[in-house]
């Protein structure tokens, strides 16, 4: 099975899932999980119609940023530290790791 048959083979489960419970499936948000995949099946995710791409690693979520053509929104699902944080400011719609106020915030913005 390729990628796109397996995108679509979970679309079809999330609209089955939704209609067993009155749910509208555009209310969900599938997040695929790219961490150690190349940018060619990223790319060939989107292509099957796969928008939101969650990494767990920085640097390897900085370079895919970088790499993959398409039109995506990347997500940070991973353990995150202080530090790095200033890497993924403005490159990533939502960092879900976050477990302190502190760590949001990250390291100041550089200075002009």
């Amino acid at each position: 099975m390729n990628i796109a048959d397996n995108i679509n083979q979970i679309s079809e489960r999330i609209a089955t899932i939704c209609q067993g419970c009155q749910r509208d499936p555009a209310s969900v948000r599938l997040i695929a999980v790219s961490k150690k995949k190349p940018a060619v099946d990223i790319n060939a995710a989107a292509s099957a119609g796969q928008r939101l791409f969650g990494e767990s690693y920085v640097q390897e979520c900085v370079a895919k940023i970088d790499e993959v053509s398409a039109e995506v929104e990347w997500h940070f699902i991973g353990a995150l530290q202080t530090n790095k944080v200033k890497y993924l400011r403005g490159k990533v719609a939502m960092i879900h790791s976050v477990d302190r106020l502190s760590r949001a915030k990250g390291a100041p913005p550089p200075k002009p």
